[in-house]
């Protein structure tokens, strides 16, 4: 890694040697005077300032309070005397270092070496610190992105028809700051929104030749399409400046998309068994109104023979005494028309029992049709958690 160094120093001839031995390490610039330096520090910002505290104009505390100043993460090496004063004076300037002329090239190349290998190492820390902090922020926005996502995982779990689903649909893409606009079409329905409102009939017209294109993930500039068999969504706005976000929020994006269109399935399906069930229901109904008359008139047909045959028995009770019979045959056919009667009764009676059966079974089809999960139409809670925080743990 090449640094750039400032050498200012009236008598520059005394660095060619050196400046042979620190190419390699440093781009090196050289001037003469301070009012030479303050026009290179205003052009660019050395790694390095190798200055000469005795130039003869006597401001070169001045350039390295200007180069400190401008450069605070500079390395700045002072060449002073050997007098105390001289090195409290450079260490107020700003000085990190110093060294007395005359000086050995070895001992002034190691010094700034070391100063080379400080700054990169600055730089590296410098660099993992951004580098943990990106990676924190990402894993930050990750998580909340996540929670959108999961968050619409229940309310679309919740949404009892196409148009709660669409609403949910939209407003959660649109919680990732960008515009969208959704819409569901199946069997003749056609629901479109978007996250202004109300779609436009030019927008709608648009989703509908869209749905046409039988590509699932398609992009054009900013515009990114999700199409599946009955929803498909479009964003108007990715943040394509943004790769590592765009991407991120494609993905996102096409499981909501993905979900929807699942629980639309579970919508269409609870919605087909409601209806068998509601035909059910109504059978059932049917059956019961048909077993309720049948048991109407059979009751009133065995009442009707029940009076019948006692009208019977008196009127043969009342004949037997002209019929000039015996006592024992007068009781055997009394006995007759009482046995008759008597199975008549249990006759009578089994049908009761019979009619007590299919009640039963009625009352229990009602029973269990109205215990079915699919008769239970979801519903939304009723405070409405907009909170898109992840539970980790």
């Amino acid at each position: 890694m090449s640094l750039t160094l400032l050498i200012v120093d009236q008598d520059c001839s005394a660095y060619e040697a050196l400046q042979e031995k620190l190419g390699a390490h440093f781009t090196i610039q050289m001037t003469q005077s301070s009012d030479q330096a303050m026009a290179v520090l205003a052009d660019i910002a050395p790694d390095i300032l190798l200055i000469d505290g005795n130039l003869a104009d006597q401001s070169a505390y001045a350039v390295c309070q200007n180069y400190k100043k401008n450069n605070p993460n500079g390395q700045l090496l002072f060449i002073a005397s050997t007098e105390k004063g001289d090195y409290l004076a450079a260490y107020d300037a700003g000085a990190d270092d110093f060294i007395s002329k005359p000086f050995f090239n070895d001992e002034l190349q190691q010094k700034l070496i070391l100063f080379k290998r400080s700054i990169e190492e600055t730089q590296q820390l410098r660099s993992s610190v951004q580098a943990a902090t990106d990676t924190a922020m990402q894993a930050i926005s990750n998580s909340a992105e996540l929670g959108t996502v999961i968050n619409f995982f229940k309310k679309a779990s919740l949404a009892p028809d196409e148009a709660s689903l669409l609403k949910a649909l939209v407003q959660t893409t649109a919680k990732f700051q960008v515009q969208v606009a959704a819409q569901i079409h199946h069997q003749g329905t056609l629901a479109t929104l978007n996250s202004q409102g109300r779609s436009s009939p030019l927008e709608e017209h648009m989703l509908q030749t869209l749905a046409q294109d039988p590509q699932r993930i398609y992009e054009m500039g900013k515009r990114l399409v999700i199409n599946f068999p009955r929803i498909i969504l479009q964003v108007k706005d990715m943040p394509i400046s943004q790769p590592d976000l765009c991407g991120r929020l494609r993905d996102h994006i096409a499981i909501l998309v993905e979900a929807a269109e699942t629980r639309l399935d579970g919508i269409l399906n609870e919605g087909q068994i409601r209806g068998q069930q509601q035909l059910t229901l109504n059978a059932i109904t049917l059956i019961q109104s048909s077993i309720q008359k049948l048991e109407n008139e059979y009751r009133q047909q065995a009442g009707s023979s029940m009076r019948l045959f006692s009208e019977l028995q008196e009127k043969f009770e009342h004949k037997m005494v002209y019929l000039g019979l015996t006592d024992s045959q007068e009781g055997a056919l009394l006995d007759m028309i009482a046995q008759s009667l008597a199975a008549a009764t249990q006759i009578y009676d089994q049908g009761l029992s019979l009619d007590d059966e299919f009640s039963h079974v009625i009352a229990t089809l009602i029973y269990l049709t109205q215990q079915s999960p699919h008769a239970i139409t979801p519903t939304a809670p009723e405070a409405e958690n907009d909170s898109d925080d992840i539970m980790l743990f």
